[in-house]
């Protein structure tokens, strides 16, 4: 019978099966076991260590204090810092907040999984996987006819097999520690929903970065998940450590990518005082939307979290089932790019209308503009990276474009939605979608004057335009490693300006005319500075459109080159 059910378990997924069966043996399973146990025990043993010891014993102070206990300390004592005084009942039994004790018992085990799963996971996958390329068995299946989702799914539900096993023999304590809590039992299993959503968004972008950093070799793995793990401490520092951890900024975005965020509705149903639980509650009743507070509701909260996991998991599959089954393919497609622009600034902009801490509201919407910026900046330049073909993509593409079965397409369509085109033009559109869906978003802010903040964003678009016809063209040029060139490159174009600038003490407010040749020309159209005349601001937009004009020539120029026939010259000669 088990065996049956094992060959059934096979034929659904034959890559989770190879998985499993490779990971769990008995020296494995042992060492989870033992990890699992320790840190239960060792975890206990610290919480019985908080509690007040018998007053019967040797080394008993006459005055005991505890997180855990409830009384108000007597006068002229100097109790340690957030505890409080110990009593006893008429038994001699110690008077406990246990509900308290088992919640902090359960916060611990919550951040303690997240860990294990989130950043141990994703150093499995991406260990693995690039252990597969080296050895060259991955390219063996790729050739298998199972569908890349089914390979993949096999590879995250059976690469950190171990880790499952370890967090299922944790969850008895958090579950016993969560109903001790008095947690409300819906909440904990949104939570389990949160986190496995979670997984399932971080293991697919680990398995990504895998296939599309195989150059690094071994130290891929160990950047990967040293990236998880930094992004899952700062997160988990801000909101476990302050009572305010919304900073009514874009910034706050990231938030949404950390299922711990979730933990502050389980505390809150535990209906302990939120200065006891060290876990702010009322601090989501702030996180807005387009000015619309959906965390002040459990449901709505959770369910935009997990909205937003989801639709960042699905362009995340995109991609990578793109680029499993052809590893020369750019990282996304041009058709996909769109879709990705349109719901990176639909949501990020929507963190931008939040009420400020002090300040006037349009001074606090300029900041986040600001902040919003500098989002789309880094956003482009991931842009730049995943659209643009190497060099002799390009050249098969102009060469052989005509060959295609696509010929009677044009080529406006083609540079729009071809695999094999150059970028320039895709990403020319993309930025015109973040442009035209700030435009009304802009026009209706409360800001003292809209039309200089959109005509900043404008020059700024231009600028990374100009920056994406540079690192296409290098691209082009027969070099050692032309994207690593084309990055250094870009990177110093935009960072050394504002550098230079800060250095010579230019600020955009006192001189913001220099200002206006950077990617952070929005700065230059400050609430301060209204000094700026129009020549100031015109000069700028027309020498970017002319080096855009020049640049997209002279690339076409060098396209049709490389498109001409290699016998042509030949018979010139003959």
């Amino acid at each position: 019978m088990l065996l049956t059910y094992i060959d059934k378990f096979g034929d659904w997924n034959p890559q989770l099966l190879r998985e499993v069966k490779g990971r769990f043996k008995l020296r494995n399973l042992s060492i989870a076991a033992v990890i699992a146990i320790s840190l239960q025990s060792l975890l206990l043993l610290s919480f019985s260590g908080q509690l007040p010891i018998d007053p019967n014993t040797i080394d008993a102070p006459p005055f005991q204090y505890s997180r855990y206990c409830t009384a108000t300390p007597p006068e002229n004592s100097y109790p340690p810092y957030n505890q409080l005084y110990c009593i006893q009942d008429l038994v001699g039994n110690w008077v406990i907040n246990w509900q308290l004790w088992w919640l902090d018992i359960f916060k611990v085990l919550s951040v303690t999984g997240l860990f294990i799963l989130l950043v141990a996971g994703t150093y499995l996958l991406i260990a693995d996987l690039s252990k597969e390329e080296n050895k060259g068995t991955l390219n063996f299946i790729r050739l298998t006819p199972r569908s890349s989702n089914n390979i993949l799914l096999g590879k995250m539900l059976g690469v950190p097999s171990i880790i499952y096993f370890l967090c299922l023999l944790l969850f008895p304590l958090h579950l016993m520690a969560g109903f001790q809590a008095h947690i409300s039992p819906s909440l904990m299993l949104a939570y389990y929903g949160g986190i496995i959503i979670s997984c399932g968004f971080f293991y697919s972008l680990s398995l990504f970065f895998a296939l599309v950093s195989s150059k690094l070799g071994g130290f891929q793995s160990f950047l990967g998940s040293g990236l998880v793990l930094m992004f899952i401490f700062m997160t988990t520092s801000v909101v476990l450590s302050s009572h305010d951890f919304i900073s009514h900024t874009p910034l706050d975005w990231f938030m949404l990518f950390y299922p711990g965020t979730i933990l502050a509705y389980l505390v809150e149903s535990s209906y302990i005082p939120v200065k006891t639980a060290e876990l702010d509650y009322e601090t989501l009743h702030q996180f807005a939307w387009y000015g619309k507070q959906f965390w002040q509701n459990s449901f709505l909260g959770i369910s935009f979290i997990f909205a937003n996991y989801c639709l960042w998991t699905y362009w995340i599959q995109q991609a990578l089932n793109r680029r499993f089954r052809n590893p020369n393919a750019t990282w996304i497609s041009k058709l996909d790019s769109y879709g990705i622009s349109a719901s990176f600034i639909i949501i990020v902009t929507g963190f931008v209308f939040q009420s400020g801490r002090r300040g006037r509201f349009e001074y606090h919407i300029f900041d986040n503009l600001i902040v919003l910026q500098m989002f789309m900046i880094i956003f482009a330049c991931l842009l730049m990276v995943a659209l643009s073909p190497h060099r002799q993509t390009l050249f098969d593409w102009a060469r052989y474009r005509h060959q295609t079965p696509q010929n009677r397409r044009s080529l406006l369509r083609d540079l729009i939605l071809g695999e094999k085109s150059p970028s320039t033009l895709a990403i020319a559109l993309n930025l015109a979608i973040l442009f035209a869906y700030l435009i009304p978003a802009i026009l209706i802010a409360p800001l003292n004057d809209a039309c200089s903040v959109l005509l900043g964003l404008f020059i700024s678009l231009n600028l990374l335009m100009i920056y994406a016809l540079l690192s296409q063209r290098i691209l082009l040029l027969k070099l050692p490693k032309p994207t690593l060139i084309a990055t250094a490159v870009i990177s110093v174009l935009m960072v050394v300006p504002p550098i230079v600038f800060a250095i010579l003490q230019l600020t955009p407010h006192e001189i913001a005319t220099p200002w206006l040749f950077t990617i952070f020309s929005l700065a230059a159209f400050n609430r301060y500075l209204d000094t700026l005349t129009l020549m100031s601001v015109i000069f700028p937009i027309l020498s970017q459109w002319g080096l855009i004009a020049l640049g997209s020539y002279e690339m076409g120029k060098r396209l049709q080159q490389a498109g001409e026939s290699e016998t042509k010259p030949l018979l010139v000669n003959s």
